[in-house]
């Protein structure tokens, strides 16, 4: 663990400005890039306005330096863990992880917060010795304060990364780690994606109301007070949309059949009410 001194985030969106946060508050420099320094710059202005607030105190958002992969990319050699937490397309990441390959040097671990492409897919391609390195971290929004993350190794992951990883997510970070296998959205997405459509559908009856279901569905079940609805508007319908997705394509269609959106959801998702960070969902 206490090789584990600088961290790089790469993807100031949503989830990578706030993981860059948690990892501040743990006291770890963090370099924080997007496609330019100002969509970084951007993206750590908002994660600082957000409620409920990703950082233990403002202090803590010094220890984020801000740059652009377009010119900063040679910056990654500098840090002992490299996380990427672009956008949930493979094509994108595999392009963001040959470049990363160029740059890192050795022993650097890197790893994907990607909530269902398969790791071992985003590494296709890269040299055996990245993919000795190369797993899965798959945090959840918001990462302060949501204990989980799924650790996914593949084959080829040296096992003692994945012990550093998930003891510096312990200790540091203080999450609690569930190693998962390199399957088809993992194991929390899985599992919470079959129960959401459930609901979702009994939504659509009309038997119930939002008010309702997320009433039974918060502190009543021992989940957060965010409940259904209004976890779905902090992590996103579209980011739903695409873990959806991935599930049906990868999964035989007897199997696929199962995780559908019903289409309101569709609807709310191609009108771009996608929740928290659209100001319009749920």
């Amino acid at each position: 663990m206490s090789s584990i001194h600088a961290v790089a985030v790469l993807g100031a969106g949503t989830m990578g400005a706030q993981i860059a946060a948690h990892f501040a508050n743990a006291g770890t420099h963090v370099l924080l890039l997007d496609v330019t320094a100002e969509l970084a710059r951007d993206g750590l202005k908002r994660a600082r306005g957000l409620k409920p607030d990703p950082f233990f105190t403002a202090d803590a958002a010094a220890l984020i330096t801000t740059g652009g992969l377009d010119s900063d990319l040679r910056r990654l050699a500098d840090v002992d863990w490299i996380l990427e937490a672009v956008v949930e397309q493979l094509d994108v990441k595999r392009s963001l992880v040959e470049k990363i390959e160029a740059v890192l040097r050795p022993g650097t671990i890197v790893t994907s917060n990607t909530s269902g492409i398969p790791i071992h897919a985003i590494a296709d391609g890269r040299s055996a010795e990245f993919r000795r390195r190369w797993l899965g971290t798959h945090f959840f929004n918001p990462p302060r304060y949501l204990p989980l993350v799924e650790v996914i190794p593949t084959h080829d992951t040296d096992p003692d990364v994945v012990a550093r990883v998930s003891q510096f997510l312990d200790l540091r970070l203080g999450k609690g780690v569930v190693v998962a296998k390199d399957t088809p959205n993992f194991i929390a997405n899985r599992i919470g994606l079959y129960g959401l459509i459930l609901i979702l559908q009994t939504l659509e009856t009309g038997a119930f109301t939002i008010e309702d279901i997320d009433a039974i569905t918060g502190p009543a079940l021992g989940r957060p007070k965010s409940a259904t609805f209004r976890t779905l508007d902090i992590a996103g319908l579209d980011v739903v949309g695409h873990v959806v997705r991935n599930l049906s394509t990868q999964l035989p269609a007897e199997e696929a059949r199962q995780f559908a959106l019903p289409p309101f959801v569709e609807k709310l998702i191609a009108a771009g009410s996608i929740g928290e960070k659209s100001g319009r969902g749920f």
